[in-house]
């Protein structure tokens, strides 16, 4: 097997939605490394990344491995600083903490108030690097600590901290501050953009623009069967539609409102028939393995650094394995020998995805969330904790 070049990097995102068992994660992470991919991802859903990302990293040697990404907000910036240097200890040094900061509306869910998003991750990514530095402590407007003792030094006080941004501020601060930028729903033009903004912000900070990685998340429904591909990438965005920056992405005249008035009512079916097709073929790799590979080039030739293919389910089989054996010929990542034995091995320690979806792993559909009247927040704080009084929240 040979090692991916710079050119050749790619990424492999697993769903803790998927419903698979940790082992299964862990089992397909193997695999993804011995196809050659450079890193692999656990996205959050609903369950917890970074406990996921445990058994990725116990079945991995080579492969960077990461959270593309986890709710920042349902963790205090102690603890996820503490946690995310046990996962790099474990590692060896391979991991990536991605950091996004959700919407308004999945926050209240778990009983947090509305806050600025951008101060807030600042300041997080600050107390951070306070706590793996070892620095006496961090004295801000919403978090102040400490010193933060940890059991043991880190492997790497300097480990790489990303930032998911889909708004121009956010772009920016992932420029000046972050180590990587995870971009997400983005045609390939627009991710072009947006790594243009990142890197010139970086540029404006003093910093090296190449220093900061770009990757994007690439959603990817691999299937022959052109309808049922076609099908899962609308059904994508069904699952973003509500999102206060889909206006923006999709476009305000991609003829969603129906759309968007459908899914409020519940009724996805309708509402998944009414998508244009364009709008998910704008952020979506759908078709055959040659297809995807062809669209993956585009990101590329943006200036993506690290496409991270998320794979979605096409007629509801996530179809993991199958992606990590396709799309690693398909992209030239490793050599015929690797791929072949990737495949195997995912097949031996994953017969399908599709099976592992039983009773208590519910089968894949697009999250039931809806937006809520925005508020910017007013914030005080106490000690490593944020409280903040409803008022309007700002898009980043």
């Amino acid at each position: 097997m040979t090692e991916p070049t710079a050119r050749g990097q790619l990424g492999l995102s697993i769903a803790s939605h998927s419903g698979l068992a940790p082992a299964r994660i862990g089992a397909l992470a193997g695999a993804a490394e011995q196809a050659g991919f450079s890193a692999v991802f656990v996205a959050e859903g609903h369950g917890d990344a970074l406990g996921l990302c445990h058994p990725v990293i116990a079945a991995t040697r080579r492969v960077r491995v990461g959270t593309a990404i986890t709710n920042a907000a349902l963790r205090p910036p102690v603890l996820a600083a503490k946690t995310a240097a046990q996962l790099d200890l474990a590692a060896g040094g391979r991991f990536i903490l991605g950091l996004g900061v959700a919407n308004t509306v999945m926050n209240t869910r778990f009983g947090i108030a509305p806050f600025a998003p951008l101060p807030m991750i600042e300041e997080y990514v600050a107390v951070i690097r306070t706590v793996l530095t070892e620095a006496p402590g961090y004295d801000g407007q919403l978090f102040r600590t400490g010193a933060v003792p940890l059991d043991s030094p880190p492997v790497r006080a300097d480990l790489p901290v990303y930032l998911a941004a889909l708004g121009p501020r956010m772009l920016a601060l992932a420029g000046r501050i972050a180590d990587g930028v995870i971009l997400n729903l983005m045609t390939p033009a627009q991710a072009g953009q947006a790594a243009s903004q990142v890197r010139t912000a970086a540029r404006a900070a003093g910093r090296d623009p190449a220093s900061v990685e770009i990757a994007c998340v690439l959603h990817c429904c691999l299937s022959d069967d052109a309808a049922a591909a076609a099908a899962a990438a609308r059904a994508i965005v069904l699952r973003y539609v509500l999102h206060p920056a889909a206006p923006r992405l999709f476009g305000e005249a991609a003829g969603l409102r129906g759309v968007r008035e459908l899914v409020l009512a519940g009724d996805r079916v309708s509402a998944a028939g009414q998508v244009p097709q364009q709008v998910a073929d704008g952020f979506v790799a759908r078709g055959g393995a040659t297809q995807c590979a062809a669209r993956l080039a585009e990101y590329r030739a943006a200036g993506v650094d690290l496409p991270i293919l998320f794979p979605i389910p096409v007629a509801g089989d996530w179809g993991y394995e199958q992606t990590i054996a396709a799309m690693s010929s398909a992209a030239g990542t490793t050599e015929p020998n690797g791929r072949r034995e990737a495949h195997r091995l995912s097949r031996r320690a994953l017969p399908s995805a599709r099976n592992s979806l039983s009773a208590s792993s519910p089968r894949w559909k697009p999250a039931t969330s809806t937006r809520s009247a925005r508020s910017t927040p007013r914030t005080r704080s106490s000690g490593t904790t944020t409280t903040c009084s409803s008022s309007r929240s700002k898009r980043t």
